[in-house]
């Protein structure tokens, strides 16, 4: 009697415990929702030429011309209105999908002032196969000011912080004498939530 209530309460611990190491074991599941994104993974796809004061675009194959719709469709964040030339074509970075939506990452050189290189990184949006937004994420170029993005996309938020770096003194008539012994650094974030019909909307 001893020996089948021993067995009895074994089989019992054993089942007790087959069922709470498949309940505490469950996979870790990555959803799309739990997708982050932020500028460090395009790092590798940006070069900076000190001679010209310049961005290049290096280590992504195939490129692509822009459409005549791509070239004009509006684009948030574009303060300085730098916007897309025939002149250059775009490379395909990251593409994911999130809110039934899908997101295109892509980079692009393109003129900017005296016809200097800029280098954009932008978010494309699409529904049903239309493109429907666009944002800008990150803008770098260097002038008389040095200016660059930090982003993250973390779900559906997407937070950007917009570096304007001045390095230059001038002196009373405007000319530049040297360089300013600290730099003046001026940071704007901004934020944007990516709504279910794939629209960037500004927080």
């Amino acid at each position: 009697m001893k020996k089948i209530f021993f067995i009895i309460l074994i089989t019992a611990f054993f089942g007790c415990k087959k069922e709470t190491e498949n309940t505490d074991n469950k996979p870790n599941i990555e959803t799309k929702a739990d997708l982050t994104i932020a500028s460090k993974n395009f790092e590798k796809y940006l070069k900076h030429n000190a001679e010209l004061f310049e961005y290049q675009i290096v280590g992504i194959k195939d490129s692509l011309p822009f459409s005549d719709a791509e070239i004009s469709f509006p684009l948030k964040e574009n303060e300085y209105h730098y916007n897309k030339s025939k002149d250059f074509n775009y490379f395909e970075a990251k593409s994911f999908e999130n809110k039934n939506n899908k997101l295109k990452i892509i980079i692009y050189n393109t003129y900017g002032e005296n016809d200097l290189k800029v280098l954009n990184i932008q978010l494309n949006s699409y529904n049903s196969g239309q493109l429907v937004d666009a944002l800008l994420l990150d803008c770098r170029f260097t002038f008389e000011t040095e200016y660059f993005r930090n982003f993250k996309i973390n779900s559906n938020a997407i937070e950007i912080k917009k570096f304007n770096v001045d390095k230059l003194l001038y002196n009373e008539e405007g000319d530049i004498i040297g360089n300013k012994p600290v730099n003046d650094t001026v940071v704007n974030i901004v934020k944007y939530k990516l709504n279910d019909k794939g629209f960037f909307v500004k927080q």
